[in-house]
């Protein structure tokens, strides 16, 4: 589904002047360059998709899959999803297992899928009505034999994108905000002492605010104060207006009210989760100074939040205000952005239950961890299997202590090791030492992968297993060698583990 959206939308959002041709060479660079492509399939893996793309059905059930899989030699159910899971990442069916409503359901025609959603938002009556339908549009639109027992499933799959919320004080009436009017409503503001952040990206993927306004539609002050490119929500006795300004590339976000800081925090959580779903998105976070002079503007100086970690990580806690030219804590301006999240809303840290494995890279690698995840997610889903990364942080937790706690819960530590990484400071003083006391205190087993080229032999990493040739590191690889290379390094992450 992901796919033949990302298809749809760039044939409707690429501009004419560039012509057909470059359209379709994109396209085929995003194809070739997926991960699965190239890779020769097992035989009883052929079968099975044969058997699925042979079949007229749009839609079979769970059951009937995996009798499918049976019949064709699989035995284990483990290996059954994991293949569903592969071919849903192919885009040759659709199975969502992540979903307790969804995966009962294997979609054999992920266009029957797509051609219903966009059933619903290209109707005219909803159109009409800014965006607004209820089950009655729903049996209208949805009225054909292969989508009338499925309405609940098609329902399900627009929430799961995204693509619309029900009204909280309205059950079964919802709303797809990229419907909505391009009117903003009129609602009164304090600007004074006002918590500012700005996103600024190089390219902006639309849809960004589309998502936040369903994440957080429960929010929405009166359910009324929301319009196509902007929302006003309503917690914690504070208010936050959040606005796309898609011509200048830039979300802004502006908090007033008692308790500020935490609704900041939930904005900012729910924007950096949707961001991370987006693989290469290149932005900004912006930072407003708080010197004098700025505090209490609304358009004070900004800075960027990376350059403010960068600092802290160079032990350099003042940083200069171009505008009153003044110097500030850089502590209390990153502060100021993660606050403390309240307790009830999103739990700092939760009990850990099963086998943890840490990771440790440079931000500079986040490419890489990408990759790595990726990987390992099959793994996750069939083993007793947690993977912990500083992402996991939630804004204004003490990241020391969050560190110190995925150490002692973790069986196992990989490092994804380059040049980037060893010359990290903030690696080298706050978790390499942690990690390596933990190791010989405790039997933490320690794997590091090759990304580059590097002097790990200057290091005492050289001690530790590493799972893949150091002579090879994954760089050097081409992209069917590093895929390989991936599936074998996540096989000896998982013979650690367990």
């Amino acid at each position: 589904m992901d796919s033949l959206i990302f298809r749809k939308h760039l044939l409707q959002t690429w501009p004419l002047s560039r012509g057909l041709p470059e359209i379709l060479n994109k396209i085929k660079h995003y194809i070739t360059n997926l991960p699965h492509v190239g890779i020769e399939l097992p035989k009883t893996w052929v079968k099975v998709r044969e058997a699925l793309e042979r079949n007229s059905h749009e839609y079979i059930s769970l059951e009937e899959y995996l009798n499918i899989c049976q019949k064709r030699g699989f035995t284990k159910q483990e290996d059954k999803l994991q293949l569903s899971d592969y071919l849903h990442d192919l885009g040759v069916c659709l199975h969502f297992q992540d979903d307790d409503f969804l995966r009962k359901t294997v979609i054999l025609k992920p266009t029957w899928g797509t051609d219903a959603v966009y059933k619903v938002l290209d109707n005219p009556q909803v159109i009409k009505k800014l965006g607004q339908f209820d089950r009655n549009d729903l049996a209208s639109i949805w009225d054909e034999d292969k989508y009338a027992n499925m309405r609940p499933e098609l329902l399900r799959l627009m929430m799961k994108f995204k693509l619309c919320y029900e009204i909280p004080s309205r059950p079964g009436t919802c709303i797809a905000p990229q419907l909505l009017s391009v009117n903003q409503p009129d609602f009164n503001w304090d600007e004074s002492n006002n918590l500012i952040l700005r996103y600024k990206y190089d390219f902006m993927p639309k849809g960004i605010l589309t998502r936040f306004i369903v994440e957080m539609h429960s929010d929405i002050e009166q359910q009324t104060l929301v319009w196509k490119t902007g929302v006003v929500l309503s917690k914690y006795q504070s208010r936050a207006e959040v606005i796309e300004q898609y011509n200048q590339r830039e979300i802004k976000v502006r908090v007033a009210g008692n308790r500020k800081k935490e609704l900041l925090a939930v904005i900012t959580n729910e924007l950096d989760k949707i961001h991370n779903s987006y693989e290469r998105l290149k932005y900004q976070t912006l930072v407003p100074c708080d010197c004098e002079k700025c505090k209490d503007s609304q358009t004070p100086y900004f800075y960027d939040r990376d350059v403010l970690y960068n600092s802290l990580d160079a032990c350099n806690y003042q940083i200069q205000c171009q505008k009153s030219f003044r110097m500030v804590d850089v502590r209390r301006l990153i502060d100021d952005v993660l606050p403390t999240l309240p307790n009830l809303e999103i739990p700092m840290s939760e009990p850990v239950t099963r086998n943890q494995v840490f990771i440790s890279y440079s931000h500079q690698d986040q490419e890489w961890l990408t990759k790595l995840q990726k990987h390992l997610k099959p793994m996750i889903y069939n083993q007793n299997m947690d993977v912990w990364d500083d992402t996991k942080i939630q804004p204004g937790a003490e990241w020391r202590k969050e560190i110190e706690n995925a150490l002692a819960a973790a069986k196992v530590a990989v490092l994804l090791v380059s040049p980037d990484f060893l010359a990290s400071d903030f690696i080298a003083d706050n978790e390499l030492p942690p990690l390596l006391d933990v190791a010989e205190a405790k039997g933490l087993t320690i794997i590091w992968i090759p990304l580059s080229f590097c002097s790990y032999d200057e290091t005492e990493i050289e001690k530790y297993q590493s799972a893949h040739p150091p002579n090879e590191p994954l760089e050097s690889l081409n992209p069917a060698q590093e895929n390989k290379a991936w599936v074998d390094i996540c096989k000896k992450i998982k013979a650690a583990v367990l």
